[in-house]
């Protein structure tokens, strides 16, 4: 299992503007640790308090992956057209995502897999594609069957097609500000096209526990 790394920072304010930490929620990337690289998701990097004066208190959490939790693969991004390139992604207890560094070579048409290699996909990490503004459009395989918190959020995807015979579960944020979709209700209208729900909470915790029974 991931480990979850939680830390607070003073910052000092300069007049008007209000200094923040380096990092930013949906940020991706390596990080090395006595020697070995580690894949760090900040899952948040929010503002708690004043501590006095001229200091302001922030919270940041990352979600970290140790070389054993994780593999580094090349996914082909546009099969089949003279757009076809190789992106980076990571692979991180089956969950699927590109580092920051990488999201602007998402671009055009993302095919997802059931598997990279040897590796067994079974969904989107949170944050996997956030701010992939490239991106137009995502095709699903089955089994990958779920999209975590903000999956795709932020991206500039227009249309998503799922697998018509095994369900997806998306989290109901992980479509949040993609601007070139259409507006719907996420819990009740299906723009897209197979089978899929938008769910959040208990429901969606209780999905993904089975799909694990199901599945793998």
């Amino acid at each position: 299992m991931p480990h979850c790394i939680t830390y607070t920072e003073e910052i000092e304010e300069h007049g008007n503007c209000q200094q923040q930490p380096a990092l930013t929620t949906g940020e991706k990337y390596l990080h090395e640790v006595d020697g070995q690289k580690r894949l760090r998701i900040v899952k948040s990097v929010h503002f708690d308090k004043y501590v006095w004066e001229n200091v302001a208190q922030w919270t940041t959490v990352i979600e970290e992956y140790d070389e054993k939790e994780y593999k580094m693969r090349i996914l082909p991004i546009n099969i089949g057209t003279p757009g076809y390139s190789e992106v980076p992604v990571f692979i991180a207890q089956s969950l699927i995502g590109v580092l920051t560094c990488d999201k602007e070579k998402v671009e055009g048409e993302l095919f997802i897999p059931s598997h990279i290699g040897i590796w067994a996909i079974r969904g989107v990490a949170p944050y996997g594609f956030y701010d992939c503004q490239r991106l137009k459009t995502v095709v699903i395989d089955s089994p990958v069957a779920i999209a975590y918190e903000y999956a795709f959020a932020k991206s500039g995807v227009t249309d998503m097609t799922f697998n018509e015979e095994v369900p997806a579960m998306l989290h109901i944020t992980a479509l949040d500000d993609c601007e070139n979709l259409p507006k719907f209700n996420k819990l009740y209208d299906k723009p897209f096209k197979g089978k899929y729900l938008m769910r959040g909470g208990d429901a969606f915790r209780e999905w993904e526990d089975e799909v694990h029974r199901q599945f793998f």
